[in-house]
């Protein structure tokens, strides 16, 4: 690949940055990576810019080798440009950038890169476990001293009540169970479903998906389902939807593990509403609205990692901040409301 040559001049600093220029650009070109914006990659550039001008005052060639300058999902990234200083007819000289010779290095796709994960504890996880687990046994106590579920009866989704101004229940209902096993069943999902989601989308933007999927699953029941219903199951299916989409859009993160990921969970969710249309008394309208909330959620509000650093110790950093995941939340709430007051309106 042929390259005008960069003409030296007496400012050394006015051609260092020239040829880095040239080589930042050269890289963004061929692999649509700005190295501008790491400042550790910018100053191994540097420093290996001035060892090469110091070079050259002895030798016609000088290398820059820089291993592991940044990274894509295909692998890590090695920068290699030889520089030549060749004598003109005049006193003055020039350097040319010899790309054709060697260029930057791209690892084949197997190349093992350490990648730091997030690790973010699931803490909002194991609050709604113990909460579900102690609204539970209330909903027992209740049954055993006064005869009826106190909880069920002021908390479960009911149409004619929503319809007359409790409009709370659109929450209430998914934290409330009606059986030990429809408890231990979502227990068992969202420690499992939990503890996963939350590792990467963290204890805020997490409370926010389990709130918005349950309260679009008991909404989408409470439009096209008329008996009562209540369990976590909508918020759990939101949970499932949105894991899909986190793997979805950070496919070329995680590779061939996401092909196989995508399909158990598409396996998982169609399998469980199949049943769910076999089997009656189980609320599927409530699962699809869960799973569409789920899947709003994270497509416009959930995380969105990149890789940063200086290979090969890299890890990912979330672009997307959790302010934006507010007004997504804010937004999707509002959705909600309207979508309450329509059906409330056509009804009366």
């Amino acid at each position: 690949m042929n390259q005008i040559p960069i003409s030296v001049s007496q400012d050394k600093q006015s051609e260092k940055n020239h040829l880095i220029s040239k080589i930042l650009a050269d890289f963004e070109n061929q692999y649509k990576l700005d190295l501008s914006q790491d400042p550790v990659a910018l100053e191994r550039i540097s420093e290996a810019a001035d060892q090469a001008f110091l070079d050259l005052e002895t030798n016609t060639e000088a290398e820059i080798n820089l291993p592991f300058i940044s990274a894509n999902p295909a692998g890590p990234i090695h920068l290699r440009r030889v520089i030549r200083r060749r004598e003109a007819a005049s006193t003055s000289e020039s350097i040319d950038v010899d790309v054709e010779k060697r260029e930057a290095v791209q690892e084949p796709s197997n190349q093992r890169v350490r990648i730091q994960l997030p690790d973010k504890k699931p803490y909002i996880t194991i609050a709604l476990l113990v909460m579900m687990a102690v609204f539970y046994a209330l909903q027992w106590l209740t049954d055993l001293v006064f005869g009826y579920d106190l909880l069920a009866i002021y908390g479960m989704k009911s149409n004619e009540l929503i319809i007359a101004g409790e409009y709370w229940r659109l929450v209430t209902a998914m934290f409330l169970h009606g059986s030990i096993i429809h408890l231990g069943f979502n227990l068992y999902a969202l420690y499992i479903l939990g503890r996963r989601v939350e590792k990467f989308f963290g204890s805020f933007r997490f409370l926010g998906l389990f709130l918005i999927a349950g309260i679009a699953g008991n909404l989408l029941s409470f439009l096209l389902t008329e008996a009562p219903s209540l369990g976590s199951s909508t918020a759990i299916f939101g949970l499932l939807g949105a894991e899909g989409i986190f793997i979805y859009q950070h496919r070329k993160l995680f590779g061939d593990q996401s092909r196989v990921a995508l399909r158990q969970i598409v396996q998982v969710a169609v399998g469980n509403l199949v049943i769910g249309f076999m089997i009656p008394g189980i609320d599927n309208m409530g699962h699809i609205g869960g799973l569409i909330g789920g899947v709003l959620y994270t497509w416009f509000g959930g995380p969105n990692f990149s890789i940063v650093s200086s290979p090969p110790d890299l890890r990912l950093e979330d672009q997307r901040t959790e302010e934006k995941t507010l007004y997504v939340f804010i937004a999707l709430l509002i959705v909600i409301v309207s979508l309450v007051v329509w059906i409330i309106l056509s009804r009366s």
